[in-house]
């Protein structure tokens, strides 16, 4: 089962990330987000994460809002990400590999999610399921019902996102098998990424 650490800010998360095995590591280049990174730091993060673990296969992916389709392959070369993750509604073909995150509204269905995850992946490398908040492009801790999507939720490459933690991931992947996990505020406390919470979600999503 593949792993996302979203949000990274620091040195310690990103650490903590690729020690424990994380298979991807997202940068947040959206203003509006409270995880937003500039590309200095995370130029800095990503050479220092590469150099210290030469031998970790991980990827870094950037976090952008399609409005800011102008940035995408500028960033992305600057701070030597391997992928884009469009976020928010609309969709766009990047220059590079990609995943399209879908925020999931309580009035969607999961005939409505599958069609989409579809679409999507027609263009993209991957899909990331997230939950609808109004005015909040991800990282909101909220969950969707994952009752109503387990079939969209168990398709390969696409990853589940929203609400995760220590204390209901067992839940999730006992029950509804996803294909990836995509984390952020699950192994944060008080705002800040921490590396114990991040060994233990990422023990739980790989069951060493």
């Amino acid at each position: 089962m593949q792993i996302k650490i979203c949000g990274i800010k620091d040195i310690e998360g990103g650490e903590a990330s690729v020690y424990n095995n994380a298979d991807y590591l997202g940068f947040n280049f959206i203003p509006t987000s409270k995880r937003v990174i500039s590309p200095e730091n995370s130029l800095k993060i990503i050479s220092s994460l590469r150099k210290k673990f030469p031998k970790k296969k991980f990827k870094c992916v950037g976090l952008f809002h399609k409005e800011n389709f102008e940035l995408i392959e500028e960033i992305t070369e600057y701070s030597k990400l391997d992928m884009a993750q469009i976020c928010g509604e609309g969709d766009l073909d990047t220059p590079v590999p990609s995943m399209k995150q879908i925020r999931i509204k309580e009035i969607d269905d999961e005939e409505y999610i599958i069609k989409l995850i579809q679409d999507y992946l027609m263009i993209h490398n991957y899909v990331i399921l997230d939950t609808y908040n109004e005015g909040k492009l991800g990282g909101t801790g909220q969950a969707f019902d994952w009752s109503v999507f387990k079939n969209a939720i168990n398709t390969t490459n696409v990853f589940t996102s929203g609400g995760l933690n220590p204390s209901n991931l067992n839940e999730l992947i006992d029950n509804y098998n996803p294909f990836g996990i995509d984390i952020a505020s699950g192994v944060e406390s008080n705002g800040k990424k921490d590396p114990i919470k991040i060994k233990e979600v990422i023990n739980l999503v790989k069951k060493i």
